[in-house]
């Protein structure tokens, strides 16, 4: 391979004049075992090629990848638990050649075999406001097998605004580890309960992001590392955006959770991520509705922990099982206080264990069947702790 690219390009050190340039990103979304996908934005339309193999050899397999300025290349045939080079090449229009525009790392996931693994989780955080580049400049500092985000990556939705909220301040990170979303009201655009709002989602997050097709995409999917699966909802029908997907019994999503939460018995940890919060002391409280629906069938298939957004501020609840802390429960960790301006204690309820109204990003490391979270303010001081062994 590395002859054959030898013979297609003229590879440049650097960019030269009359080139086309990366405008946004690369990052990486949708990761397997096996397979990442690669976006990126070039600030013209042009082809491009994305070569890459296993650590260091980066030039094992090349990929041409088509004319346009919004690029999403699939990486098939990887190998488990590897960590692999890629590059992202661009033609030079005043040569004949082309130039290296990029060189990163990224680490494909374990099997079952390998039950261990790491990842990052933080939510509500466009807003592009200084605390929100506070906050991205500690998560920079880390190195998780891959990143959740609870919902609200913008704060308007729209496109026009996602490099300045979204992939700029996590430009180091994007590159080198997945990034799995969840949707938030905010994401849904500012007309989301009404007619307006129809095809929001499509013009300004479909064409930009990519997650598994293991549900709807890009409403509900799962995906797994290692021993765990994570189940990623839109319960956005419950804050009442009009085109959200209902996740109400019965309903299309509803089944969906409940048939792949019945064919998870063999994972050692489930998680489960939603933008709207089942328990909250924050501003908005626990919601009836969503806790009449969702709490039966966590609870009957044992899931382990729920990570949730929308209050702009971090509660841990103890094990809650029916409105009551009860050892057989499960924990709800609120991870909102990603940049928008804070939230602070609305009320007190016994299966509270922590709350405090700070901007923070959580880091989970599970080793077989143990679990750890650190939390982390936006001077990287850690905030809480938690363990859990199965």
């Amino acid at each position: 391979m590395r002859g054959l690219l030898a013979a297609v390009f003229i590879t440049l050190a650097c960019s030269p004049a009359a080139a086309a340039g990366l405008e946004r990103g690369p990052y990486l979304e949708s990761m397997a075992k096996d397979r990442v996908t690669v976006g990126y934005r070039t600030d013209m339309s042009s082809p491009s090629w994305v070569s890459y193999g296993g650590a260091p050899d980066c030039e094992r397999f090349l990929t041409p990848v088509a004319y346009g300025k919004e690029h999403k290349v699939d990486l098939f045939g990887l190998l488990p638990d590897t960590t692999h080079c890629y590059r992202v090449y661009l033609p030079a229009y005043e040569s004949t050649g082309v130039y290296k525009a990029f060189e990163g790392n990224f680490t494909t996931f374990r099997d079952d075999d390998k039950p261990y693994f790491s990842f990052l989780a933080f939510g509500d955080s466009g807003s592009a406001s200084e605390e929100q580049f506070e906050l991205a400049a500690q998560i920079e500092k880390t190195s998780p097998d891959f990143v959740v985000h609870t919902g609200d990556v913008l704060s308007d939705g729209l496109d026009d605004t996602a490099d300045d909220q979204y992939f700029r301040p996590y430009a180091g990170l994007l590159s080198r580890a997945p990034f799995f979303l969840a949707l938030g009201n905010h994401d849904y655009g500012k007309d989301f309960r009404t007619a307006a709002g129809k095809g929001f989602i499509r013009t300004n997050f479909v064409p930009f992001h990519s997650v598994p097709w293991t549900g709807l995409p890009p409403h509900y999917y799962f995906f797994d590392d290692a021993n765990a699966r994570f189940f990623v909802l839109d319960t956005n029908d419950f804050g009442g955006a009009k085109f959200a997907p209902s996740l109400r019994p019965g309903s299309k999503q509803y089944k969906w959770l409940e048939r792949y939460l019945a064919r998870s018995k063999d994972k050692a940890w489930k998680f489960v991520v939603v933008h709207h919060p089942l328990y909250s002391t924050g501003a908005h409280p626990t919601s009836e509705e969503l806790v009449a629906a969702l709490e039966p069938l966590f609870l009957k298939y044992k899931v382990d922990m729920v990570l949730q957004g929308h209050d702009h501020d971090y509660e841990r609840t103890l094990p809650v099982k029916e409105g009551m802390p009860d050892p057989a429960g499960i924990t709800y960790i609120t991870l909102g206080g990603g940049g928008r301006p804070l939230y602070i204690q609305r009320r007190n309820e016994d299966w509270s264990a922590k709350f405090l109204p700070v901007y923070h990003f959580a880091v989970f490391s599970i080793n077989d069947k143990n679990l750890k979270m650190s939390v982390y303010n936006k001077a990287g001081e850690e905030v809480d702790t938690l363990e859990i062994q199965k």
